[in-house]
C-alpha cells in the first residue's frame, strides 16, 4: 500500500461512509490521487461503493490490511 491508500484507509476507519469529495478532505490528498487510491482499493476488495452511489466503505479485509500495513506510514 502506498501512503494514499493508507489516508483514505484511515479516512474511512472504522466504519464510516464518505463520498470521494469527503474522503479527500479528510486525507488532505489531491483529487487525482484520491481517485485513483479509491480505485487502487476497490480493485483489491478493500473498501466498496454503497448506496446512495458515490460512497464508499471499507471492508474487514481493508481494516486488516490497515492494522497491518499501516504502521509503516504513521
Amino acid at each position: 500500500m502506498n501512503p494514499a491508500e493508507v489516508a483514505v484507509l484511515t479516512a474511512l476507519h472504522p466504519n464510516v461512509t464518505l463520498t470521494a469529495t469527503q474522503v479527500q478532505r479528510t486525507s488532505a490528498l489531491t483529487s487525482w490521487r484520491t481517485r485513483n487510491a479509491l480505485a487502487q482499493l476497490e480493485s483489491r476488495g478493500l473498501i466498496l461503493p454503497t448506496q446512495p452511489r458515490g460512497r464508499w466503505r471499507i471492508t474487514p479485509r481493508g481494516r486488516a490490511a490497515l492494522a497491518t500495513k499501516g504502521n509503516r506510514f504513521a
